[in-house]
């Protein structure tokens, strides 16, 4: 066995208490990816960060002048450049920006089915009334994806807002089809199938972000940017969760990634950022077991609910359940970091169908008969996974309003379900148990003293699901590495405020519990997490898994 402690990493030890990256990196400063395009010489979208507003104009003007495309972004985390061009455009700009990164294209992470779909089930919580009427005083759940396309069960009433960064369109749409079914996952009232097919939290609205065009994919920096749109405009559409079922391979720490830095910024507003972990967990060339390491950007931001795909096998019983081959297993790439946070239902997952895009016809037998036809679809992937988490969370925090994204992240953990013989970094803390996590938020009381018990009442750590199964709670929460003495779920700590980094003192190395008033973790012996039971991380020659050139996802052959 292997902790963590001895895998060894080096990490900025001038961590501040509430930023991964409180100082800015030295000039010139890339990610691995640009040194390779500078050195071949190829063409390449990169992101550039400056000190200073002057610094950046000055560039602008001669990246336009060596007939490069430029744009100038300003962000939380100060003046940019997304740029366009051969490495003989930007190159000279490289020693005198603060950083420089890839603009790596971003995917859709949802895949079609791998066996035969005719066995389904709802991915809701029971069976949604179709006449059920959304509170437009409630919360919002932000999709950032490729789009949305108003469906019976999801009409545009409840599209509270819609911005297009691909394009600049003003109307809602999608013409890949991921977009939809992710939000359907996440607010589909059923409407059409009798609510067989209704979502996870049918009360919510729904904000669209589009940042992914006609083909499934985009750009980092339209991924970033529509980040902070929401960081500008979430108090006006009441914004408390995030869904991101997109994403890319780890090119640079979480120190310097902008992706992960814009997730953290937004974080620390006090939105809930959740997350898919990505289809890397198996060879698709072969059946190989499933290797470690694939947790893309930004599945692996500390403070983001990362999640895994279950492969339930089209069952109520849990006794099958099963973590799925394709779900990416942790640890993060340079980091090291524990992930994903925990898995939900990802296989065989019906949602709404996006009539007349891509997937919806290319895919034919994925269609799935509603009251007026093919109104749904069948998907499999991390991207099916994680909008059932965000869908809980809109439902934790309608359920209590004072709970931080931290407290909202322990719930989730603390009650999920342990799968037998499965290892923390395919599983993280277990499966969502959304009637445990409503119980253990419900119960804390977010406005008592630090260092005091905020339980508001004694506690059973098992419940009952809606199959009618008994599900006994993890009580694990993971802390960046390692795990968290499961008697601290139990006390509001200042590690669980919404201004701090998760596990930003064990990223630090600088964690020191004495000193702070009922806050003094001990870590014991057997707290550090043991990366699997052969040590198997599977890094390629240049740190990467070793098949699949760039995240990509098989749309079945």
């Amino acid at each position: 066995m292997q902790s963590v402690a001895k895998l060894g990493r080096s990490l900025a030890a001038a961590l501040a208490l509430s930023v991964i990256a409180a100082a800015p990196s030295a000039a010139g400063a890339v990610d691995g990816a640009v040194r390779a395009v500078v050195s071949s010489g190829e063409s390449a979208r990169v992101i550039m960060q400056f000190t200073t507003a002057a610094e950046r104009d000055d560039a602008f003007n001669r990246l336009l002048d060596r007939g490069a495309a430029v744009r100038a972004v300003d962000t939380e985390a100060g003046p940019g450049l997304v740029v366009f061009g051969s490495a003989s455009t930007f190159a000279p700009e490289i020693g005198r920006a603060r950083h420089v990164s890839l603009d790596a294209g971003v995917r859709v992470l949802g895949a079609t089915p791998a066996r035969d779909t005719s066995a389904r089930r709802s991915n809701g919580i029971g069976q949604a009334p179709a006449t059920i009427a959304p509170s437009r005083n409630g919360i919002a759940v932000a999709i950032v994806d490729s789009g949305i396309a108003p469906h019976a069960d999801l009409p545009l009433s409840r599209i509270r807002a819609y911005k297009d960064f691909v394009n600049g369109g003003r109307l809602p749409v999608d013409h890949c089809g991921h977009g939809p079914h992710v939000a359907g996952i996440v607010a589909g009232n059923g409407a059409m199938s009798n609510g067989l097919y209704a979502g996870i939290a049918p009360a919510a609205d729904i904000v669209a972000l589009r940042v992914l065009g006609d083909d499934c994919t985009g750009n980092t920096s339209d991924v970033i940017d529509a980040l902070e749109w929401i960081a500008r405009n979430h108090v006006a559409y009441k914004i408390k969760v995030v869904n991101l079922s997109l994403g890319h391979g780890v090119l640079e720490s979480i120190f310097t990634d902008p992706l992960v830095q814009a997730v953290e910024r937004l974080s620390r507003k006090g939105i809930a950022i959740v997350t898919a972990a990505g289809n890397r967990g198996q060879d698709p060339a072969n059946d190989d077991p499933p290797g470690y390491g694939g947790v893309g950007v930004p599945c692996n931001a500390p403070s983001a609910i990362c999640v895994g795909s279950l492969d339930t096998q089209g069952t109520p019983q849990i006794s099958d359940d099963r973590v799925s081959d394709s779900s990416s297993r942790g640890p993060t790439r340079f980091d090291l970091l524990a992930k994903p946070d925990l898995v939900a239902p990802g296989v065989n997952i019906v949602s709404l169908a996006a009539r007349g895009s891509r997937l919806f016809n290319e895919f034919p037998h994925l269609r799935v008969a509603g009251a007026r036809g093919p109104d749904y679809f069948t998907l499999s992937g991390t991207s099916m996974a994680s909008p059932a988490v965000a869908g809980a969370a809109a439902l934790l925090l309608r359920d209590n309003r004072g709970l931080s994204v931290h407290a909202l992240k322990i719930a989730l953990q603390f009650t999920a379900r342990l799968l037998p013989q499965t290892d923390v970094l395919a599983q993280g803390a277990g499966a969502l148990n959304i009637t445990g996590a409503r119980t253990l938020a419900d119960a804390i009381n977010p406005n008592v003293p630090l260092g005091a018990n905020w339980i508001r009442h004694r506690l059973t750590a098992q419940n009952q699901d809606a199959a009618g199964n008994t599900i006994a709670w993890s009580r694990r929460i993971i802390y960046g590495d390692r795990f968290v003495q499961p008697r601290f779920a139990e006390m509001r700590l200042f590690r669980w405020s919404d201004d701090l980094v998760w596990a930003y003192d064990v990223l630090a190395g600088q964690i020191d519990w004495a000193n702070q008033s009922g806050d003094n973790i001990v870590w014991g012996n057997d707290d550090n997490i043991v990366w699997g039971n052969d040590d198997n991380i599977v890094w390629g020659n240049d740190d990467n898994i070793v098949w699949g050139n760039d995240d990509n996802i098989v749309w079945g052959n």
